[in-house]
């Protein structure tokens, strides 16, 4: 019997018609679905395929709202389909399909997100390859939140995207990815949740507590916060992210770093320190600099990518998670974010 896929579309290039010379992607499409099987004939042969146009936004417009609606979505089409897929733009899919993974607990069947460098109709489009990949990943069962793109399958909370130029857009550095397509599929067997039998997939839990009033910001050598900027930062924000270097270290020769993350601990506001870098795990201890920080309070990302360490912290603001379990919360996996070992 052929599986059923949902596709939800939330927008991005993928269905954009190009204009401007072919230069720029402006506008949606009209009836998207009928479009999709007339371009790409073979979805038919791979699933039932049926379409939810969620909404046709720039993924740089993606937010907490959105994040609910589309796991309310799923949920409520849960017992139709066997398998979900959701088209998003290329700039903020690993954000939203992290907070997926984090929302939908418990989950037993396929939500797996891809989108294009190049809308559907357009020359060279890498559209086509990446659904039909993306139905037929949907089709296989496995029961975690997944990005497929460019003949890779890649875990959500793992995935970074790595460039607006290349076909190759996403890589999860710290993470091996789940599968490839080639001539036949291969998938990892040995990092995958184990396939359900279908009486036991049930419907998930949707926990989409999170609180998005949260502040990043990026460390620049012999640039300070001032304490004019701290004081209205820290009366305005419930929860900082510093990109340090390296392995999460940040000056201390000047104390304006240590004084505000000093005064947000003493307001309980919870300060994460991640990397600039692309690959390797944040470790406070390994330098004086680092250790510093460690000692007022500051928490880890670990080896966490930038989106699912601030997703992580709306999500631990949202469920009201105690400021003395902080650490505890941010070094424990939720959905693979981070490895285990670095606790």
């Amino acid at each position: 019997m052929k599986k059923r896929v949902l596709i939800l579309h939330t927008g991005g290039t993928f269905a954009m018609v190009l204009g401007g010379g072919g230069h720029s992607a402006s506008k949606q499409s009209p009836h998207l679905l009928d479009s999709l099987l007339s371009s790409v004939p073979e979805l038919a042969s791979l699933a039932e395929i049926d379409l939810n146009v969620i909404c046709n936004i720039d993924s740089s417009d993606a937010n907490i709202e959105l994040w609910k609606l589309l796991s309310t979505t799923i949920k409520e089409n849960w017992s139709d389909f066997d398998g979900f897929v959701v088209i998003h733009g290329t700039d903020t899919m690993a954000w939203t399909a992290t907070a997926l993974a984090f929302f939908l607990e418990g989950l037993t069947k396929p939500v797996v997100f891809t989108g294009s460098q190049r809308p559907l109709t357009a020359l060279r489009s890498d559209a086509r390859m990446n659904m039909i990949d993306a139905v037929e990943l949907a089709t296989r069962g496995i029961p975690e939140v997944l990005i497929c793109f460019d003949s890779k399958v890649h875990r959500a909370t793992r995935a970074t995207k790595y460039s607006n130029e290349h076909l190759y857009a996403y890589r999860s550095y710290n993470a091996p990815i789940i599968g490839s397509f080639g001539v036949n599929m291969k998938l990892n067997s040995k990092v995958l949740k184990s396939i359900l039998p279908e009486a036991k997939r049930h419907a998930p839990v949707i926990n989409p507590l999170a609180n998005n009033n949260i502040t990043s910001l990026l460390c620049v050598p012999g640039a300070v916060p001032t304490r004019a900027f701290c004081d209205a930062l820290l009366s305005s924000t419930n929860g900082i992210i510093i990109q340090g270097f390296g392995a999460g270290n940040l000056p201390i020769a000047s104390e304006h770093w240590l004084d505000l993350c000093e005064k947000a601990l003493d307001r309980q506001i919870p300060v994460v320190i991640s990397t600039q870098c692309e690959s390797g795990a944040v470790s406070l201890e390994l330098y004086e600099n680092g250790r510093k920080f460690a000692l007022l309070g500051a928490i880890s990302a670990h080896d966490m990518t930038f989106e699912a360490t601030s997703v992580k912290l709306m999500v631990m603001l949202g469920r009201n998670i105690p400021f003395e379990k902080r650490h505890e919360f941010f070094a424990t996996p939720l959905a693979f974010e981070c490895s285990s070992s670095l606790k």
